[in-house]
């Protein structure tokens, strides 16, 4: 890619950040003016919220090992950390979070092959997860007190999507013709866009081998790997709840999930650093929906993005450095961040975006 396209691009992605913070910087400002609030909580609230959220990177961390299939829990741990604080506060930071996480896991001796697929197949079951959500939901809306029309509609959407989602994945799961075809019809494009390389492997039969490796890794250990997904979800949900219930509120717990969902979509709008802005909008206008006052709803949600958001963002700071020390130990070296450019990206493309 030439230098002035790539600096197009960079140009305009910055111009559209620039007016997505414009947008949602009245609804940062408005949860963060109720940090003198923060007293208002239940004692102990925050403290039992961190503990939650370390619980849910605990089983991130055991997922990621079970499809990398590596016991190297630190590595696990030290990747994650050190990517999820790139996405948190670089905008569009998903791709550079996937080079980052892709880049240190490959230098503590995981093969190309072996990262791209184990990060895929981690992302592929963490998104699985979490459209599968709303579907929980469903028995409280059905049996429970009346539910405003806008999260009945989400409600409706999510088990949708999940429908959707599980139709699609189990016949790319079984069946070789979907991805064949999806295969040429990439390579189709390459050829329009003057991107296609006529000596690499065709894309229909890479897909295929990379669905069977998935197949093959899944196949002893689906279980471990789908509770893994739960845990991390549902531990990270459960802070959600705290909050709620740190502001005195007791009997949301089902209807919560999908401002659950909502919030977790709406951190991987890619316009502003993990979605800030978007999901405190988000997240404050469905707690709304689900029965709080506007007062109470931007407390929880401060309080939810503070230890979901904010506090993990130094801990990935100290992760990443004691990940390179760990690696020169071992008379390893390893790029400065900074220096992860647009040859890292490009080796990591093969890989879903960090988990």
């Amino acid at each position: 890619m030439s230098r002035t396209k790539t600096f197009t691009k960079r140009a305009i992605f910055l111009a559209v950040t620039a007016v997505s913070v414009y947008l949602v910087i009245p609804s940062i400002i408005e949860v963060f003016s109720s940090w003198p609030e923060l007293e208002r909580l239940r004692p102990g609230s925050l403290v039992i919220m961190s503990l939650l959220i370390l619980l849910s990177l605990v089983c991130l961390w055991i997922l990621l090992g079970l499809c990398l299939d590596s016991t190297e829990w630190i590595l696990m741990a030290m990747s994650q950390l050190a990517s999820s604080a790139v996405a948190r506060i670089v905008p569009g930071g998903a791709a550079t979070a996937t080079a980052v996480q892709y880049r240190l896991i490959k230098d503590a001796g995981v093969s190309n092959s072996d990262a791209a697929t184990g990060l895929t197949v981690a992302t592929i079951l963490n998104f699985a997860v979490l459209f599968s959500l709303p579907v929980f939901s469903v028995p409280a809306i059905l049996f429970g007190p009346p539910v405003a029309p806008p999260l009945l509609r989400a409600a409706l959407a999510g088990v949708i999507g999940f429908v959707a989602v599980a139709i699609v994945g189990g016949v790319v799961f079984l069946k070789n013709r979907p991805l064949e075809l999806l295969g040429r019809a990439v390579d189709g494009i390459a050829r329009r866009i003057r991107r296609f390389d006529p000596t690499a492997t065709p894309r229909s039969t890479r897909f295929l081998e990379s669905r069977d490796l998935i197949r093959s890794n899944l196949a002893t250990k689906w279980k471990w790997v789908l509770l893994a997904s739960l845990g991390k979800w549902g531990f990270e949900y459960f802070a959600l709840v705290m909050a709620v219930r740190g502001v005195g509120h007791d009997d949301l717990s089902s209807i919560l999930l999908l401002a659950f969902v909502a919030a977790s979509l709406l951190s991987r709008i890619p316009f502003t650093p993990g979605g800030l802005g978007f999901v405190e909008a988000g997240l404050t206008g469905t707690l709304v929906l689900a029965g709080l006052s506007t007062g109470d709803a931007v407390l929880a949600t401060l309080a939810y993005r503070l230890v979901s958001y904010w506090f993990p963002i130094p801990f990935g700071a100290l992760a990443y450095g004691v990940h390179r020390r760990r690696l020169h130990t071992r008379g390893v070296e390893i790029e400065s961040l900074p220096d992860l450019g647009e040859h890292e990206l490009e080796r990591s493309r093969s890989a879903a975006p960090a988990v």
